[in-house]
């Protein structure tokens, strides 16, 4: 087990395995729907479409007592979960008491969380098979709207390459909402469903997760949306509804005796294998996607209480995060920065429109990038994010993506046309092309079944992802031993610039960390 004191300050638990990991409402349990296109969550004009919150069905590997480790999160990238479409169920009906099986955890809740409960909520739970029915959802289900954004969906990855042709969005995320979660709470319902009939302690650590949503559900109103009507103001309230549960869930394992934490961690053993062989056939990049609200929104979420604490986070759902920019560099959420205004990009002549304009945003710029090149090359390009809007369409057979995007200034601008062109110089020939102007317009199309790709490693954005999780993680560490937000940012960049991916993720799986990773962690955070 973790050696006395684990875990380190700023760990994330389970960062990058919460379900769902594109903010959507699960009535009656996380009931797959097809992920949103890049940064795209349900519209809340479609009835039925609401948000749900689960638990990672696993918590994070084994980790040992220093920062890199702690820092380097990508192993658990995997578990995060697909959102959910489901028709709403009818109103709540809760208890006069808590169930005796979580009225400690409850307690807990409210003493570490600083916000007092309502009331209880009804906590239900499940053998295996009544949970997966629970978690899936019967395609007889979906509403005509819901099948046309399911479609929607798979044609914008698909044109992206992101996913490949002929992937069943439905089937994916059923499995994943299945295989990837341990339990969610349903703010329509007011109630937390739960993988198992029998306490234990990894099950009591995920209900400390789940109660903190409820006590978040009655304080703030999951089910609204929130301020700013944009797929990025989604991603970025997801990550900070559960960046706060993983705080309090990390506050709650740190209390665990040692024979706890051992029969925490032999729990997580059992279980952690079985969950990634059941996902091994989800493409990395949706597995990124989930999971980069999960994996940078506790870091964000740390920061936010470095300075204020409780009172600091619950202003926070006034004025929460509103762009992935604010999860890759929480500098501009501090700084107030909005994402710039991008016209819609025009249509070739004779092309169909699929579906509605929307935008890419900071993380799937990065994620896209980097299943191709140098993933420090995608994340010098997802920093100077500043703005896109893009479009999908059909012509001649193919599907095809019109994405125009712009830089935090013209340097940043340039960089990403750079970075983007790249990613076309390694993809199927004639798949996509870019035109560097004031704007960067890309253009990318399904390619061709017999096409001959050169891209690497197709789904390494899923090991990726460690690197702002990385310098998200050390951002907060630092920020909570006192330092100003440049200088916190500094000493986390400086770490991800200092070792490679490589390496990181031999950190991240090793029993002790490499010379190499302690020698940087040490240097960035005292030079």
């Amino acid at each position: 087990m973790p050696p006395s004191g684990y875990p380190p300050p700023g760990y994330p638990p389970g960062a990058g395995a919460y379900a769902p990991g594109v903010g959507a409402y699960a009535p009656g349990g996380p009931a797959a729907y097809a992920p949103a296109p890049p940064g795209r969550y349900p519209p809340y004009a479609y009835p039925g479409w609401q948000q749900g919150w689960s638990a990672p069905p696993y918590p994070p590997p084994r980790r040992r007592r220093w920062p890199a480790v702690a820092l380097s999160l990508v192993a658990v990238i995997g578990l995060a979960a697909a959102a959910v479409v489901v028709v709403r169920s009818g109103g709540s009906d809760h208890p006069d008491e808590w169930d005796e099986r979580v009225a400690s955890l409850a307690a807990f809740v409210e003493r570490e969380r600083g916000l007092s409960f309502d009331h209880p909520v009804t906590v239900e739970f499940l053998t295996e098979d009544e949970y997966s029915s629970a978690s899936r959802t019967d395609e007889g289900a979906l509403s005509e709207a819901d099948r046309e954004l399911i479609d929607e969906w798979g044609a914008t990855f698909t044109a992206l390459g992101l996913v490949p042709e002929g992937t069943d969005l439905f089937d994916t995320s059923n499995e994943m909402a299945d295989s990837g979660t341990l339990a969610f709470y349903d703010p329509a319902t007011e109630r937390i469903t739960v993988r198992g009939t029998e306490m234990s302690t990894g099950l009591a650590v995920t209900l400390v997760h789940e109660l903190v949503h409820v006590a978040q559900d009655q304080a703030f109103d999951l089910q609204q949306p929130p301020p700013g009507n944009t797929s990025g103001a989604f991603e970025a309230y997801d990550a900070l509804v559960e960046g706060d549960a993983s705080r309090i869930e990390l506050a709650y394992l740190a209390t665990l005796s040692n024979d706890e934490q051992t029969a925490y961690w032999d729990e997580y053993d059992a279980d952690y294998d079985e969950s990634q062989d059941r996902l091994s056939e989800v493409p990395g990049a949706l597995q990124a996607l989930f999971a980069a609200p999960y994996v940078l929104g506790q870091p964000v979420v740390d920061i936010i209480a470095s300075d204020g604490g409780n009172a600091a986070v619950d202003d926070a759902f006034d004025d929460p995060p509103a762009s992935g920019e604010h999860l890759f560099d929480p500098r501009s959420y501090f700084a107030g920065d909005a994402p710039a205004d991008v016209d819609e990009p025009e249509l070739p002549d004779g092309a169909d429109r699929v579906g509605r304009p929307d935008e890419l945003g900071a993380t799937t710029l990065f994620v896209l990038l980097s299943e191709r090149i140098d993933p420090l090359e995608a994340l010098a390009a997802a920093d100077g994010w500043g703005g896109d809007r893009y479009v999908a369409y059909r012509l001649d057979d193919r599907t095809c993506v019109r994405v125009d995007l712009v830089g935090d200034s013209p340097t940043d601008t340039d960089e990403i046309a750079r970075a983007l062109e790249a990613w076309a110089a390694t993809g199927p020939a004639g798949a996509a092309s870019v035109e560097a102007r004031e704007t960067v317009a890309l253009e990318s199309c399904a390619a061709p079944a017999d096409a001959a790709a050169t891209a690497p490693d197709a789904g390494r954005s899923y090991d990726a992802l460690g690197l702002p999780a990385a310098r998200a993680q050390l951002m907060a560490v630092a920020a909570d031993s006192g330092r100003e937000p440049d200088e916190a940012f500094a000493v986390g960049d400086c770490f991800v610039r200092s070792v490679s991916l490589d390496l990181i993720v031999e950190a991240n799986e090793a029993d002790q960390p490499p010379q190499e990773v302690v020698d940087a962690v040490t240097r960035c955070m005292t030079g």
